[in-house]
């Protein structure tokens, strides 16, 4: 057993050493653009580009600028489109190499050891399946980016791994007041037993928090201001809005020929008929399924960074309009899936869901890779629009095992509280 577990962690480390080393050459010698949008200024390229972005507003902000409304500062003038807390880092010009390089290359480095710790694996060559999540066009574009959401990914891991209340409520505070969506990780309380404890502190922690926006409303009204700043479009863009946006806008004519049959067959096969298949052969399971039932009611870190990533992903696909890098949050499907894939002796469901996850990761950054390199030029709004398709199933598929293990959820509290009223 020893020598087995002796084993995984040399192998694990093994790999996130060749990740890293593979990571770094892609990067240093430019290969992964232009499939990553480059950040070029009077010639120069810049990384971490979304992270020192923050770095330059609190230097505009000492100055006295608004950087709401105003950043000179920042290469590209990009106003600050983030919480007041990220205006408040201290000493960034005594230590300027260590917060412009070395603290995002933490970041990074942290995320990246995480990712690989989520794979364990019976058979060797499934660590294939590790190449599409690392190397997807999502996970790199982050990295390049150092963007924020490596750093909100990193506090929802430590969100589920940690039961003590206070350091709970002090880093869904902390990471709200950075960014807003992060306020869905308060749903961490619904694995509380006690229906009166998962209300008092969903609602306590909510009312502390609106307190906090309710002082910061001016600057919160310039960041949605500013919300082009955050608006993806095309095929980097991850959103409902994205979808039904391009949809609707996507002419398909040829020699003055009105070909828009073309989209809508595309729509019904590329998502409409495989949901519909979906349906029939895996709806009826999920409902019944032991680890769905029981996936609020075990505490246990898998079940609590499913739930987490599920909420926060269909968020912010639903209600905003995404770039591609917050697609990291599938990233946190995969522990409870795989859990559900080596474990269970009726573990088809969970196959098929991790390859789906697999697929969409490949899939999304080989069309990326065609589209932004101009190979296939002619096919570009078919590979786009094939790509929303493949976001919007996988999408409606998280949605459909939450409600299944909402349900459940439900059931278990009313259950609770029927007995609780017929003991008294």
């Amino acid at each position: 057993m020893f020598t087995r577990e002796l084993k995984n962690k040399i192998f694990t480390l093994n790999l996130y050493l060749i990740t890293v080393i593979s990571i770094f050459l892609l990067i240093t010698y430019q290969a992964i653009y232009p499939t990553i949008i480059p950040m070029i200024k009077n010639g120069s390229l810049h990384l971490f580009a979304d992270w020192s972005v923050i770095l330059n507003a609190n230097i505009c902000s000492e100055k006295g600028y608004d950087v709401y409304l105003f950043n000179p500062c920042d290469q590209w003038e990009r106003k600050h489109v983030y919480g007041d807390l990220l205006l408040n880092i201290p000493f960034i010009k005594d230590f300027n190499n260590f917060y412009f390089i070395y603290l995002p290359v933490i970041f990074n480095l942290l995320f990246v050891y995480v990712l690989i710790s989520f794979f364990q694996f019976r058979r060797k060559i499934e660590n294939l399946t590790i190449i599409p999540f690392i190397f997807s066009a999502s996970t790199i574009l982050a990295i390049e980016r150092a963007n924020i959401d490596i750093v909100i990914f990193l506090l929802m891991i430590f969100v589920s791994y940690n039961k003590k209340i206070f350091f709970n409520y002090l880093s869904i505070i902390l990471v709200t007041l950075s960014k807003f969506y992060p306020i869905l990780l308060l749903s961490v309380f619904l694995f509380e037993k006690n229906f009166k404890r998962i209300i008092f502190n969903c609602l306590f922690l909510s009312l502390i928090i609106f307190i906090i926006f309710y002082f910061q409303a001016d600057e919160i009204k310039k960041i949605f201001a500013n919300s082009k700043q955050f608006t993806a479009t095309g095929i980097y863009n991850f959103s409902f809005k994205g979808l039904i946006t391009y949809v609707v806008n996507l002419n398909i004519v040829i020699n003055n020929q009105d070909f828009n049959w073309i989209k809508y067959c595309m729509l019904v096969f590329c998502l409409i008929l495989p949901l519909v298949l979906t349906l029939i052969k895996w709806l009826k399971y999920i409902f019944t399924n032991e680890s769905v039932k029981t996936l609020f009611l075990k505490n246990v870190y898998a079940n609590r960074l499913y739930v987490l990533s599920s909420i926060v992903v269909l968020t912010c696909y639903f209600a905003f309009s995404n770039y591609i890098y917050r697609e990291i949050f599938f990233l946190g499907l995969i522990p409870w899936i795989l859990r559900g894939k080596i474990s269970l002796n009726d573990n088809r469901f969970f196959n098929v869901y991790f390859y789906v996850l697999v697929g969409k990761f490949f899939v999304s950054t080989v069309l990326i890779y065609f589209n932004r390199n101009e190979i296939f030029t002619a096919y570009h709004a078919m590979f786009t629009l094939i790509k929303h398709c493949f976001d919007f199933y996988l999408i409606l598929l998280v949605l459909i095992v939450l409600l299944s293990s909402i349900k459940f959820l439900v059931e278990n509290q009313i259950n609770l509280m029927y007995h609780k009223k017929s003991d008294i």
